[in-house]
């Protein structure tokens, strides 16, 4: 067996290549990790202040859990939890089924002024949400849907929708119609076609759609703001803002443990979905 001498400038090269290569991604890596690990010791520090962006601060000395403590066994954090997982899970519900509805109508039915339709949709996605919030409060207070459930997740449903409709229009584009259409030769109903063969393929939208809403209905402030008026009713976010912000100053501790504690169950979400949202992203059309 005769064996091919390596070149030493290649070999050389190639190692030089791989070094920058690690160097790079620990830089980027550390960008991406350093907030997560600012919050955290921000939030076990015993002064309700902000640690200075220093090798001696970013170290801590102090640990303590008080804010932690606090906020789980002095306050009804598990009660604001509770409003905000309602108030997300009954978005979700809405949103996926309307935005999916929508979506597959958009891509799969030849409607009239169907291009139109589409691009007003797509404009609509432009428009921040928190623009609607005065004309949504003065409709739904006639209507008598302020401080409850429904109204706001009502109100979160409609932006999430559109969105919705849109992400799912694109997604199915790329799904050929030939899968259908291959199923109902072979005896399938169109229903059937839609159940057995586009649905199964359509998981990784529908979980794209299903995190974008629950993000969206979980970590609002200005509606919930707004629409509840009732301390029961508190979300997260109202409760963040009661406990951290006192007598004009920020108790910045308190309020990076409260970030802490609200993003558990997003990151917990993240790693379920993960295998759907690759498959999602790596479409062109949604990234």
């Amino acid at each position: 067996m005769i064996r091919q001498k390596v070149n030493p400038k290649y070999l050389i090269l190639k190692l030089i290549r791989l070094a920058i290569s690690y160097a790079l991604l620990i830089i980027v890596a550390a960008f991406a990790v350093f907030p997560i690990y600012y919050i955290i010791i921000t939030s076990l520090s015993p002064i309700p202040t902000l640690a200075s962006v220093s090798l001696k601060s970013l170290i801590p000395t102090t640990v303590t859990l008080e804010a932690y403590n606090g906020i789980l066994f002095h306050e009804p954090f598990l009660l604001w939890l509770r409003n905000s997982l309602i108030l997300a899970s009954g978005t979700v519900a809405i949103s996926v089924i309307v935005g999916f509805v929508s979506g597959l109508g958009l891509s799969r039915l030849n409607i009239s002024m169907k291009k139109v339709l589409i691009i007003t949709i797509y404009v609509m996605t432009f428009f921040p949400f928190t623009v609607t919030v005065i004309p949504l409060y003065l409709m739904f207070s006639t209507l008598h849907l302020v401080n409850t459930y429904y109204g706001l997740i009502i109100a979160y449903s409609g932006g999430n929708s559109v969105f919705g409709a849109y992400l799912v229009k694109i997604f199915l584009d790329n799904i050929p119609r030939d899968y259908e259409e291959a199923a109902m030769i072979d005896g399938l109903s169109r229903f059937g076609a839609f159940t057995r063969i586009l649905l199964p393929m359509s998981k990784p939208i529908i979980a794209f759609v299903s995190l974008l809403s629950f993000m969206g209905a979980y970590t609002d402030y200005a509606l919930a703001n707004v629409f509840i008026s009732s301390g029961n009713m508190w979300t997260l976010t109202l409760g963040m803002y009661y406990l951290a912000i006192t007598n004009r100053s920020t108790l910045y501790n308190v309020f990076a443990a409260f970030s802490v504690l609200m993003g558990i169950p997003i990151f917990i979400i993240f790693i379920v979905f993960q295998k759907y949202l690759t498959k999602v992203y790596s479409l062109s059309g949604t990234k």
